[in-house]
């Protein structure tokens, strides 16, 4: 029999394995055994592994507090009902298999049980070193694909938080990490939010020092997240009074042009509109459309446009209004545990990467099987465990090092 730890750590491997062979297949050089729908059992043998581990185990007990555990349940049963909500109204098997086989469908929310993977301080160790043996190998590799730009950029999707742990490991993994995210920026000028993505990972990285050696007032801290939070309300007030905040940064509100080289083009105000247009017109604004859920897009000529680029709107458009306000509590909720409970500078900063994060979902951050909602949903369940908050700001970074906890090392 296998251990609780022994599958979550099968159930990352494979999740990473898929992530590789979808990744390299859409943006790298073209192989043929990385061809066809095959690959697809690496995500669903990660996903029912974690289904299982959700079900099957008793995970709770690592959880403190019964507020964040309903809701997780919550969540959790909803993405369960929108699912086989979507698949009671299929009639046809391409249909079965359009949606099953994509993980912008009927995969696009499974991550949200790596939360579990995050709430034991004893995966810790062990996660961290598999996502860091991940970063470098693929680092690697995906240099001898150089002239595929894309490729790196997405190959390494969770960037963001390696960056945030810089602090915790030793001279030559703080020097790799710190290659690895130049090469990666590098390669992704075009990209606008990886390049947001990096740059307030390296903000927040600023932040963790100022705090760790007392430059600025933990106030001052709670106040920027409080403002970042505050950025979603206000776009969508303003999206209720008819404008777009898109169109308000934007330097040239009538120009049509796009341009990825341009950061002020405005490529979203048009998906707000078509997608809340079509939501209005289906009165599917409460409940969603179901995970295979799709739109009217009079841009892009497609009668149901199941993909959308931007988190929120994907969220809502497949799970409704009541699956959006589970998902962003369960998250609010860590960041508050994250930033008032924690003795360590380390879970504070992935608080404030996790509000940055609420912030990137009304801009970009598709929801799908990938590792960089996996690792999202692996550190909300770090800042929801009561060990790795209650730890010390050495211990943490010995735990991250070695495995071992301050008590061993005494």
């Amino acid at each position: 029999m296998f251990s609780k730890r022994q599958l979550i750590v099968l159930s990352l491997i494979l999740a990473m394995l898929f992530h590789f062979t979808f990744y390299f297949n859409l943006y790298g050089a073209p192989i043929n055994v990385l061809q066809g729908l095959h690959k697809f059992i690496l995500a669903f043998g990660s996903s029912l592994i974690m289904i299982f581990i959700y079900f099957g185990t008793t995970w709770r007990v690592d959880l403190k507090g019964n507020e964040i555990r309903w809701v997780f349940d919550l969540l959790v049963t909803w993405i369960f009902i929108c699912f086989f909500r979507s698949l009671i109204e299929m009639r046809t098997s391409s249909e079965i298999k359009d949606f099953l086989f994509s993980n912008y469908m009927g995969l696009s929310l499974f991550p949200v049980l790596f939360f579990i993977a995050g709430l034991n301080f004893n995966y810790f160790f062990q996660l961290n070193r598999i996502l860091s043996i991940y970063l470098f190998s693929v680092a690697l590799i995906s240099l001898f694909f150089i002239n595929y730009p894309e490729l790196q950029h997405f190959l390494l999707l969770f960037i963001f938080y390696m960056i945030l742990t810089i602090p915790l490991r030793s001279f030559w993994g703080k020097l790799g990490t710190l290659m690895i995210s130049i090469s990666v920026a590098a390669l992704s000028l075009t990209n606008r939010a990886e390049i947001i993505r990096i740059s307030i990972s390296y903000l927040i990285l600023l932040a963790y020092y100022l705090l760790l050696y007392k430059v600025t007032n933990k106030k001052i801290f709670y106040l920027i997240v409080f403002i970042i939070l505050l950025i979603p309300a206000i776009s969508i007030y303003l999206g209720f009074q008819g404008q777009s905040i898109f169109q308000i940064l934007s330097r040239d509100k009538g120009s049509v042009d796009y341009s990825q080289l341009d950061p002020y083009a405005d490529t979203r105000t048009f998906l707000y509109y078509e997608v809340f247009q079509d939501l209005r017109i289906n009165r599917a604004i409460v409940f969603g459309k179901g995970l295979n859920g799709g739109y009217y897009s009079e841009s892009f000529k497609i009668l149901s446009r199941s993909n959308v680029e931007v988190g929120f709107l994907q969220i809502l458009l497949k799970t409704g209004i009541i699956g959006f306000l589970l998902y962003i509590t369960v998250i609010i909720s860590s960041i508050r545990k994250a930033l008032s409970k924690s003795n360590n500078v380390f879970i504070k900063s992935l608080g404030l990467l996790l509000a940055i994060y609420i912030l990137m979902l009304f801009l970009e951050n598709i929801i799908a099987y990938n590792l960089l909602n996996v690792v999202v949903w692996f550190i909300v369940g770090m800042c929801n465990s009561e060990t790795l908050r209650g730890m010390s700001n050495e211990g943490i970074q010995n735990l991250f090092r070695n495995g071992k906890i301050e008590s061993q090392l005494e």
